[in-house]
């Protein structure tokens, strides 16, 4: 076994997932609060919404790093197996990214579309439209985002990756055994 096998980045993502629950967590007892300020528009669902975006945005890049990471520790070991030498790391990369063997729908995987929601948050602010072409930043992850109907007209584009991927308790430690298993089963196939 190489150093590169063993899964060092597992570990601090725990502890940015651990904190992100705890933040969600945190919303969740401010909802569950009573508040009689709830009838004149104190906090409500929408206000919960609003505060749990940016940190399911924020977990998503975590997975996303630790994907991109992955598949840069992939590279490695398969040149110290001898295989082969990845001459388009691009290419290579999506790859990777397709070889989660669970698709969520329309045909993405579940590691398709963390790296597609990662790269909306990221960057949607950048957007000035929608990508519609080719040649408009974000125009691959926006392919993707539609796939799973998640389109310009989503209110919570990194809700409803969550939903998607977690159920609707977005527990993120559900995606951190999502991006474990896809790390094995990646280094098990093409390692």
């Amino acid at each position: 076994m190489t150093i590169d096998e063993t899964d060092w980045r597992i570990g601090p993502l725990e502890l940015a997932v651990v904190g992100i629950d705890a933040g969600l967590a945190a919303i969740r007892a401010k909802i569950a609060e009573p508040d009689p300020e709830r009838l004149l528009g104190g906090y409500d669902g929408l206000h919960a919404c609003e505060d749990a975006e940016p940190l399911l945005g924020l977990g998503f890049v975590a997975f996303q790093t630790y994907a991109l990471g992955t598949v840069e520790d992939l590279i490695r070991i398969r040149a110290t197996r001898g295989k082969p030498k990845i001459t388009k790391k691009s290419d290579f990369k999506h790859y990777c990214y397709s070889c989660d063997p669970i698709v969520v729908t329309g045909g993405v995987t579940r590691i398709q579309l963390i790296i597609a929601i990662a790269n909306y948050f990221k960057h949607h602010d950048e957007w000035s439209t929608w990508p519609t072409s080719k040649d408009d930043g974000g125009f691959k992850d926006a392919q993707i985002l539609a796939c799973v109907s998640i389109t310009q007209r989503t209110e919570f584009p990194c809700i409803e990756a969550a939903n998607l991927l977690c159920g609707t308790n977005w527990k993120m430690i559900v995606l951190h055994q999502i991006v474990q298993e896809w790390r094995a089963h990646l280094i098990s196939k093409l390692g």
